[in-house]
């Protein structure tokens, strides 16, 4: 029996899901999910789920804080829970980027943002056990924090197939096919599909899959090391650090441990193997037990319980692409979100969703993350 379907999405991470759901509730026909392993297993599957709205770009700083307040009412909006965990968010800044920093934080509070500009001695009723004399300004988000990837990914894909969307695992896309300029269908491992709509949302994948239509999406994969630190006492009420100066960042994990990343999306080993679990390496867990030390001298005798990695799928600006491909009618992308994905896929998937169904999006306008800007950029 020949397949069939209004509209295919490639990827059933939390983009990809958000995207289908949206789509789904919308009425926007029969969608379907394909992904070639299953629900939240590639880069979401080690994602620090971290709820913060610090972002220069004032689009994403909207995408954030969209992300931010459907994640902490996840239960009553989607369904089911997000794991999400009020904390508050702190951002650190050294004392030669302040002005930038507190330029930044003015623009987002004018989105309606709570950000609160802090001067490096003005925090301690927030949290005192942090070292402070290399802190040139602090921007506190009291209302951020952070949820789990995996339990609010389970929840979009409940959500989505009770909206009607069917969702297939372990089903690998081979290509996307097309005649006379628009999207005709699908050919994976499990047969062809006949379908009129494309989004693609793997991940790293998505360029080589978009690169046989004739479109050009820069993504480098980079491998980035987490640590799982166990520490002495408890830290009940431990806010998100993002340490702009030591390059670290930390998020609590339960009563006893944080999780400690590296600040920088770039700062990892590039890796086209985005499947494979790796281990960190473990100079770069040394360095990360170190900065989380540096910040928190009292934890002195921290130490490492356990790590992992994760792929982040990097654009050369660190923004991603989105919505349609000109040039190819029926295809849209949602890729290359370099770290935030995340935080921001309550947002992309409205958006998108949106940009299919006609529905334009109140958060923030797609085309500003035209997968052309790239191909522009190229030719300068």
């Amino acid at each position: 029996m020949k397949r069939v379907a209004d509209i295919a999405v490639i990827g059933a991470g939390c983009m990809g899901l958000s995207i289908a759901w949206h789509l789904a509730r919308a009425g926007a026909g029969r969608v379907i999910v394909i992904d070639q392993r299953g629900v939240a297993t590639g880069a979401t599957a080690n994602s620090s789920a971290i709820l913060r709205t610090h972002y220069e770009n004032p689009a994403l700083a909207s995408m954030a804080w969209h992300g931010l307040k459907v994640f902490s009412d996840f239960e009553a909006i989607a369904g089911g829970p997000s794991g999400f965990r009020k904390t508050g968010f702190l951002f650190l800044g050294g004392k030669k980027d302040a002005a930038a920093i507190r330029k930044t934080s003015r623009a987002i509070r004018a989105l309606g943002i709570n950000s609160v500009i802090l001067e490096a001695g003005e925090f301690h009723h927030i949290e005192a056990r942090t070292s402070r004399d290399d802190i040139g300004v602090v921007i506190w988000e009291p209302e951020s924090g952070h949820a789990s990837a995996s339990v609010a990914s389970a929840t979009l894909a409940d959500a989505a197939r009770r909206s009607g969307a069917q969702i297939s695992t372990g089903e690998t896309v081979i290509s996307i096919t097309g005649r006379k300029g628009r999207v005709t269908g699908i050919e994976s491992t499990a047969g062809k599909l006949a379908v009129g709509t494309v989004v693609v949302a793997a991940g790293f994948r998505s360029m080589g899959l978009l690169e046989p239509l004739g479109v050009k999406l820069p993504l480098t994969p980079v491998r980035h090391p987490i640590a799982v630190v166990t520490t002495a006492g408890s830290h009940p009420v431990a806010p998100v650090v993002g340490d702009r100066i030591l390059g670290a960042y930390h998020r609590p994990e339960g009563s006893n441990q944080f999780l400690v990343g590296r600040y920088g999306f770039m700062d990892g080993d590039r890796d086209e193997s985005v499947e494979e679990a790796k281990p960190a390496r473990a100079t770069a867990l040394e360095s990360l037990l170190k900065a989380f030390k540096a910040r928190w001298p009292y934890e002195a005798n921290a130490r490492l319980a356990r790590s992992y990695t994760g792929v982040y799928d990097c654009t050369p600006d660190l923004e991603p692409a989105l919505g349609p491909v000109a040039g190819v009618d029926g295809l849209h992308v949602a890729a290359g979100f370099s770290g935030h994905g995340f935080k921001l896929s309550p947002a992309v998937g409205e958006m998108v969703a949106g940009g299919i169904t006609g529905d334009s999006s109140r958060i923030a306008r797609a085309d500003r993350f035209d997968v052309r800007r790239f191909e522009l950029r190229s030719l300068k």
